[in-house]
């Protein structure tokens, strides 16, 4: 039973796949054609564009030629920036810089100044002689009390064991 689904299943995904790279093929067509009509229409626009082009040479005189030139160099300058307000925003940039790095140096003057306050503790204490060393100092014996509950009461095995072990 169980090789007869898998066959099946793979027969299945065999005829999927093959569905799905039919349909890539197909794809595949549809846009080669749609690049070569692109071509086609492209080509065509640039040949009325150079019809217009000649249209256009042929009727206008040199004078408006040369005006339209002026026009267009004038057109190109104003998308520039102008040496002055260059110049300007150059000079701001660099007295921005200038007062951070005047304000950097305050924070290391400080920062200098902590570093020294800081070493300087640090000599204090180690000038300082350190705590006096800790020793050991066992305590004296203390009398050792049974656990007995009476005192009086005979010993027992587990009393000797365990006194034998306390001892």
């Amino acid at each position: 039973m169980e090789s007869t689904k898998s066959t099946t299943i793979l027969n299945e995904i065999l005829q999927k796949l093959s569905l799905i790279t039919k349909e890539d093929e197909l794809a595949q067509d549809i846009n080669e054609e749609d690049v070569q009509e692109e071509v086609v229409l492209s080509e065509e626009v640039q040949e009325e564009t150079e019809e217009v082009k000649e249209e256009l040479n042929e009727e206008t005189p040199q004078e408006e030629v040369e005006v339209e030139a002026e026009e267009e160099s004038t057109d190109l300058m104003e998308g520039y920036v102008k040496e002055e307000k260059f110049n300007e925003v150059m000079s701001a940039m660099k007295a921005e810089l200038d007062a951070l790095k005047e304000a950097v140096k305050g924070k290391m003057q400080e920062y200098k100044s902590q570093k020294e306050e800081l070493s300087k503790q640090v000599e204090e204490l180690s000038a300082e002689p350190a705590a006096e060393p800790i020793k050991h100092a066992p305590e004296s014996e203390a009398p050792k009390t049974g656990m007995f509950a009476n005192p009086n009461k005979p010993m027992s095995t587990l009393d000797r064991v365990m006194q034998r072990i306390n001892n």
